[in-house]
């Protein structure tokens, strides 16, 4: 683990537990109501699709608590408006979320909506289509009723193999359909693997893009970035024990890795969009051909998937009321280590 680090230095070493895993460890007394980590971000995270208009995307302000029912300001404006999936408090924040997701210095951050976008095309095919019986669901349902005690890492490798091979892409077909639907969870999960592997993108695209390594000045105490994908893979991967608690959900994380396949295979060609410059065609479609590419096998979905159990945080409303609603979850990579701390 070597994050982007500013400030004072660490209070706490990430050392083996007796238990399995890494944890936090104090290297010395710390007072109580020492600040002894500031993340500057979650690497990747998830608001809820339900409160998408009323969180904001960028500071996490929620409108109820400034007496409004929901924020204005979107992502993007024009067709993809509506469909950009993130809504802000502010044009501040909007600028601010554009400027962290530039791959490129000076590059619009643009092309994100326009992903956003795609997602919600398909939710709302899939809305259309409830009447419809789930098409693809036959290939899932020997894992209808499957137990504990079947669940072993073969038995995964096998479901994950059938669920690769059982994909049928939309570009494959001249009208692209989704006809599987997806609950509200599966939905908001398939938002943060999505965002992780847009993350890990745009790593590869450009290695020195702003909110890899952005650190927050204005924080105090030992900060830290959100992290590189590296950084999350050092996270404990607890894909078969948590499948082998909750059998249930394999099925759900294989539709959800389907369902981003079809998301990937219906992203628009450069010639089709008239809202993007040369430079913003070419660079859309270096994303989507990279997207489409990570999600040609299970690998990487699983990898973000195996890494939310026990390594997340909810995002709250109010921090320390009894009665605050978590609006989304997150996980701060470096603060994850917490979880297990002493």
């Amino acid at each position: 683990m070597n994050p982007s680090t500013v400030g004072s230095a660490a209070l706490y070493d990430i050392l083996p537990t007796s238990y399995g895993g890494r944890g936090a460890y104090a290297r010395q007394t710390i007072p109580e109501g020492t600040l002894v980590l500031s993340c500057a971000a979650p690497y990747v995270h998830v608001i809820f699709w339900k409160f998408r208009r009323e969180v904001c995307a960028w500071c996490f302000e929620y409108a109820f608590e400034s007496g409004k029912n929901k924020w204005s300001v979107r992502l993007a404006e024009g067709a993809h408006g509506e469909g950009s999936g993130a809504w802000f408090c502010s044009q501040e924040c909007r600028d601010a979320y554009l400027c962290e997701h530039q791959v490129f210095e000076g590059q619009s951050g643009n092309w994100r909506a326009e992903i956003n976008a795609s997602f919600a095309k398909l939710l709302s095919a899939m809305a259309k289509d409830e009447k419809h019986p789930n098409a693809g669901s036959g290939t899932l349902t020997y894992l209808d009723d499957i137990s504990k005690d079947v669940v072993s890492q073969e038995f995964l490798e096998k479901a994950w193999t059938l669920a690769k091979d059982s994909v049928i892409d939309g570009h494959q077909k001249r009208k692209a359909e989704w006809m599987e639907e997806l609950n509200e969870f599966e939905i908001d999960t398939a938002r943060f693997v999505l965002e992780g592997l847009l993350r890990k993108i745009i790593e590869e695209i450009n290695p020195v893009a702003p909110l890899l390594d952005h650190v927050d000045d204005a924080a105090l105490g030992y900060r830290v970035s959100a992290g590189r994908w590296a950084d999350f893979m050092a996270l404990q991967d607890n894909e078969l024990s948590f499948i082998r608690a909750n059998p249930y959900m394999l099925p759900c994380q294989i539709r959800i890795y389907r369902f981003l396949r079809n998301v990937a295979a219906n992203l628009s060609k450069p010639h089709r969009s008239r809202e993007r410059d040369e430079k913003e065609n070419a660079l859309f479609q270096q994303i989507a051909d990279r997207l489409r590419e990570h999600l040609s096998s299970p690998e990487y979905v699983r990898a973000l998937l195996g890494r939310d159990p026990g390594n997340v945080f909810g995002i709250w409303d109010m921090a320390t009321d009894d009665g605050s609603e978590m609006l989304g979850w997150g996980a701060f990579v470096f603060a994850s280590y917490y979880n297990h701390s002493t």
